[in-house]
This record gives C-alpha cells, sequence and structure tokens, in this order.
C-alpha cells in the first residue's frame, strides 16, 4: 500500500504473549523530527490484533519512522522491530494524492 502525505495512515500488529497483553502502542516520528510521538493501539475484530490510526494533520511527505511497543499484564516488555527507536521501520509518505479530474468535451 501506498501512503500519501494529508492522509491518515492506519497500522495493525498482530501480539502474542503467553500473558495477557497490557497495553500496545505505537511510537512514529515523520522525517526530520527528532521526538517520536506516541499512540496508544486499541483491541481490534480478534484479541490478538491491534490498531491505531495517524490522523491526516500529522502525515508528511517524506518518510515516517515507527516501532511498537508492548507490555504485558506482569510487566514485561518487547519491542518491533528489535531495535525499537534505533531502528524503526520507514515508510515512504509521497506528496499529496491528487484526484484525476476528468475533462468533458462537448
Amino acid at each position: 500500500e501506498d501512503f500519501y502525505s494529508r492522509n491518515p495512515i492506519s497500522l495493525e500488529i498482530i501480539v502474542t504473549d503467553r500473558n495477557s497483553i497490557g497495553r500496545v502502542s505505537l511510537f512514529y516520528r515523520m522525517e526530520g523530527n527528532i521526538e517520536y510521538l506516541q499512540r496508544e493501539m486499541q483491541v481490534s475484530y480478534q484479541p490478538v490484533i491491534f490498531n491505531v490510526e495517524i490522523p491526516l494533520d500529522e502525515v508528511e511527505s517524506g518518510s515516517l519512522q515507527y516501532f511498537f511497543w508492548a507490555k504485558d499484564i506482569y510487566g514485561n516488555e518487547a519491542t518491533w522491530p528489535d531495535g525499537g527507536e534505533d531502528l524503526p521501520m520507514v515508510l515512504p509518505i509521497y506528496p499529496e494524492k491528487r484526484e484525476k479530474v476528468k475533462s468533458v468535451k462537448g
């Protein structure tokens, strides 16, 4: 899937553990930003699937760096990818998608 500036980005992840999952978060930043923003993820249509949406007003062209963080009910934590903020996933964000306009010839 391609992602475009000024369009929301929906992300989904499967999180499994021997214990119940207490919390799952997405950490992300747009290219050029030093600090990561955090959004808590919500349980989706199955208990191991979590999703989140980055709102359109935060999505700029360039690239998006992100990683997921999860904690079980006993306080054990993990990130994906393993490197977390030091080795985030990177998605290209293309300039704003323009709708094609059909010309009508009369």
